[in-house]
C-alpha cells in the first residue's frame, strides 16, 4: 500500500557550505530519517523553476505518529548547518486523491 502520508523539507543553505551540506543531508541525514519507524522513502531535489527555495525533500510516511516518535525527534534538525540555514519550510499533507476504495 502506498504512503498517504508526505512531508515536505525545503531549504536555502549558505553557498560557502553547500557542497557539505549536501553530502552530509544524502550520506548522513536522509538515512538517519529513515531509520525512524514509520518512514518508508525519501528523496531530495534540487530546484531548476519556481521560487527561491533551492532545495527540497519528500518523504513518505505510514502515518502521523513517525513524526512524534523519539526517534524521529532525535534524527530531525540541521546540527552544525543551522548558522548556514537561510531559508526553510516544512510541511506536512494527506492524500485526498484518489481516494482508498
Amino acid at each position: 500500500m502506498a504512503a498517504k502520508i508526505l512531508m515536505e523539507i525545503r531549504v536555502n543553505i549558505a553557498p560557502e557550505k553547500e557542497d557539505e551540506f549536501n553530502r552530509w543531508y544524502n550520506t548522513v541525514h536522509v538515512p538517519e530519517i529513515l531509520a525512524v519507524p514509520g518512514f518508508i522513502s525519501g528523496r531530495r531535489f534540487r530546484r531548476i523553476s519556481g521560487d527561491k527555495i533551492k532545495y527540497m525533500a519528500i518523504y513518505e510516511i505510514e502515518s502521523l505518529d513517525a513524526l512524534k516518535s523519539d526517534e524521529y525527534t532525535k534524527a530531525r534538525g540541521w546540527n552544525e548547518f543551522e548558522p548556514y540555514i537561510l531559508d526553510q519550510s516544512w510541511n506536512v499533507y494527506e492524500q485526498i486523491y484518489p481516494e482508498e476504495k
